[in-house]
């Protein structure tokens, strides 16, 4: 019995033994390195964005064994550090002393005591929300009636300092795409949905839009296509009589590289020859009288072999082009 006794005695020793031996061995104080990720955020209820977001950091943790195994597992999913409430570039310094603080770390028992880098820069942007109208864009399309969006506008987060830039009222685009509008039939109501489209100054990755995609109801009247004409001629249209009283002569007597749109069968009647295109001024009896020295395009038309005339929209790679000079002189009088 008594040996019985002395076998368990000694297998409880024994145990205990170990066990002291593996608490003392978590006890330890002991350091290792740890690379991980550091996310900047704004403070808690603020609009905010952060540039850059994260970095990666490599920690130096010093405490028992058994807090820098625990500091390390925190370490595994990322920190978050909380940025300054402010605006503008912003220096953070002491990032290990930053990071001790952090409830993640504190409560382990390790302590960092050491990070490289040490120190980031990083821009804040405060955001402020703006609503903005929404404007449908049917390319290569007339429509019929009215278009409508819905929803009518949207809500963009702009970064404060953008906004300051910008006029008071915004509009944005909502483009359906070329693919799903050749798909469609003239004549019938369509609903389809549109991506909404940022002006340059806001197309951005700090800008968000939401909702970021609208629902475009119209109706189709004629699909249109466009095509380049090399050199549309200058014509002038005025008052018949001016012309008894007044010679005008074009200095520059065609347009170059003139985009046109219009309605299929015209676009193909213009590339067959079955239409001319003519960039049209329009002189008044005042400007012949005031003797102008150039005037502005009036419209560019495209004329059938029956003489109907069919206006076009228009682009140019340079609108000064659309300025037209002209040289206006009285006609002399002869006695007979």
């Amino acid at each position: 019995m008594k040996q019985k006794d002395t076998g368990v005695m000694f297998l409880f020793v024994t145990t205990l033994t170990v066990i002291i031996w593996l608490w003392a061995a978590g006890q330890t104080k002991t350091e290792a390195t740890v690379t991980t990720t550091v996310r900047f955020k704004a403070p808690e209820g603020m609009t905010s964005t952060v540039t850059p977001s994260f970095a990666s950091v490599t920690l130096t943790l010093e405490g028992p064994r058994s807090a820098v195994d625990t500091a390390k597992a925190e370490c595994a999913n990322g920190l978050d550090l909380t940025v300054a409430e402010t605006d503008g570039t912003v220096s953070i310094n002491d990032i290990a002393s930053k990071l001790n603080a952090l409830d993640e770390l504190k409560t382990t028992g390790a302590t960092t005591i050491a990070a490289e880098p040490s120190s980031f820069n990083v821009d804040i942007q405060t955001m402020v929300q703006v609503e903005a109208a929404v404007e449908a864009v049917l390319s290569n399309v007339t429509v019929s009636g009215d278009v409508t969006v819905n929803p009518a506008t949207v809500t963009l987060n702009i970064p404060k300092r953008v906004r300051a830039t910008l006029p008071d009222a915004i509009t944005v685009q909502a483009v359906v795409s070329d693919s799903a509008l050749q798909q469609l039939s003239p004549g019938v109501v369509h609903t389809r949905d549109a991506a909404i489209r940022l002006p340059i100054p806001l197309d951005v990755p700090d800008v968000t839009v939401s909702p970021s995609r609208v629902e475009v109801t119209f109706k189709i009247q004629s699909m249109t296509e466009k095509t380049v004409i090399p050199q549309v001629r200058v014509i002038l249209a005025g008052p018949p009589e001016d012309y008894a009283s007044y010679t005008v002569e074009l200095p520059r007597k065609t347009i170059s590289n003139v985009t046109v749109e219009g309605d299929n069968d015209i676009i193909d009647g213009i590339k067959s020859g079955d239409y001319a295109v003519f960039a049209v001024i329009r002189l008044a009896s005042r400007d012949m009288e005031q003797g102008i020295s150039s005037k502005p395009v009036t419209s560019f038309i495209a004329i059938g072999k029956d003489g109907v005339g069919h206006q076009l929209d228009v682009s140019v790679e340079d609108p000064d082009a659309l300025k037209v000079e002209l040289n206006i002189a009285p006609v002399s009088k002869t006695e007979s």
